[in-house]
């Protein structure tokens, strides 16, 4: 496997740093905390610092920049990390930054969980298409979750796989800093344990199962995974290797696990994926009832709302919406809402092109707007055009085709009109562009 590197100097990049200082000093608290109006008045020197310090790998966190908590989340108890310092999470932010963009080109297509552009709605859709798409072979499914996954993983082998990837020493040294900056295990709550938490069992999970033993339909959210397959002896076969494979870096699956079939319903990612229609689960639905029984304030309860469609819109819950909300959420489209500049000027679609460029070509007027003021002068014209069936518009400042434009407007029905520009001779050898 090829390693990288050369990753220090796209983390000390301006862009990658300033970045992510906007992405972690973001939201009225933080910015109006101490450290963040600090920060916010010495953006320009801190990044600068953090820069040098990254290049001359001197950046380095101990037990004592972070702090740990116990939260509930989703009904169980979990001890997690945050560092104290907002300039520590910015600088754990850049670095983590490009590694997950490096990273990601290593993980098989349907992993998911903590990566760009692959959430749990991405993944559902490869599997209801992968389900409708071939039936025979996904009559069956077998589902399994990894016991206690950050807390039980070995932080030598995390490293064992950074090692795998990369050969910049300074970098290596700061993502052994990250993994190891806790006894055992790695962290819940720091930015650098999901890329690299992926990146353990992208390696000794995912790729074995498909370079190794050809599986067609796997699927992985962060520690939990479904295998689909055409028998029940199969994924029995399947769920022996996956066993045999967690235990090589010492982790176990729970006990929960099952081999079912696929028409009973696959209970994953929030869902319950069947080959004919997706169901929102359960508890969600229950526990968005409750709360909507509890909560008073109107602000909120339109917050819970908008966040429950953003479920069910991605499953067969129209009527479900309904009944518990009451309303049925418009989109976008059925408002008619569109954009009114201040100036009252009409923008146009489609890239600009030279009215020379149209000669002799057949297009279609559309729409037209004139008092633009461009480089070239004010009270210009701006037409709007289709051509080849792409959108495109071009500027001009002929008397005579603003006063035809002017013309055609007060013609029931002139828009659109098709046509061609012809060039004109006129005066002493000057050309015009005239409709024809």
């Amino acid at each position: 496997m090829r390693r990288e590197g050369h990753i220090i100097e796209e983390i000390v990049e301006y862009s990658n740093i300033a970045e992510s200082f906007d992405q972690v000093i973001s939201g009225t608290k933080r910015k109006e905390s101490r450290q963040g109006r600090y920060l916010l008045a010495h953006r320009e020197e801190f990044i600068k610092k953090l820069s040098e310090r990254i290049v001359s790998g001197q950046f380095h966190v101990t037990p004592n920049d972070i702090e740990e908590k116990d939260i509930i989340e989703a009904g169980k108890l979990r001890h997690i990390q945050f560092f104290k310092s907002l300039k520590n999470s910015i600088a754990a932010h850049a670095i983590m930054s490009v590694v997950d963009k490096h990273l990601k080109k290593r993980f098989i297509r349907t992993t998911s969980a903590s990566i760009k552009n692959r959430g749990m709605h991405d993944l559902m859709k490869y599997i209801l298409r992968d389900i409708q798409e071939d039936p025979e072979g996904t009559r069956y499914c077998y589902k399994f979750d990894i016991s206690k996954f950050y807390e039980s993983v070995n932080q030598d082998f995390v490293m064992y796989c950074v090692h795998r990837i990369f050969k910049d020493k300074k970098l290596i040294a700061m993502l052994d800093n990250f993994v190891r900056i806790i006894p055992k295990g790695i962290s819940i709550g720091l930015r650098s344990s999901q890329g690299l938490g992926n990146l353990l069992l992208s390696v000794y999970l995912d790729h074995y199962l498909k370079d190794k033993y050809g599986v067609c339909h796997f699927y992985r959210y962060c520690d939990d995974g479904v295998v689909l397959g055409k028998t029940k002896a199969e994924l029995w076969m399947i769920r022996d290797i996956i066993h045999e494979q967690l235990q090589e870096i010492d982790l176990v699956v729970k006990p929960n696990e099952r081999v079912f079939p696929t028409a009973e319903g696959i209970d994953f990612l929030g869902y319950v994926i069947r080959p004919n229609n997706v169901r929102l689960r359960k508890r969600i639905k229950q526990k968005f009832a409750r709360k909507m029984c509890e909560v008073k304030s109107r602000k909120r309860r339109r917050e819970l709302t908008a966040s429950f469609y953003g479920m069910t819109k991605h499953a067969d819950c129209n009527n479900l919406f309904n009944k518990l909300t009451g309303k049925t959420m418009k989109s976008f489209k059925d408002l008619n809402v569109a954009y009114k500049p201040e100036d009252g000027k009409k923008r146009f679609a489609g890239t600009v092109v030279s009215i020379r460029e149209l000669v002799n070509i057949p297009i279609i007027v559309k729409d037209f707007e004139t008092g633009i003021k461009t480089e070239q002068g004010e009270d210009r014209c701006i037409v709007s055009i289709e051509m080849n069936g792409e959108a495109r518009k071009f500027f001009t400042n002929s008397e005579e085709m603003k006063n035809i434009l002017a013309q055609i407007k007060e013609v029931p029905d002139g828009f659109p009109f098709e046509t061609t520009i012809k060039t004109e001779v006129f005066g002493k050898g000057r050309t015009k562009y005239v409709f024809s």
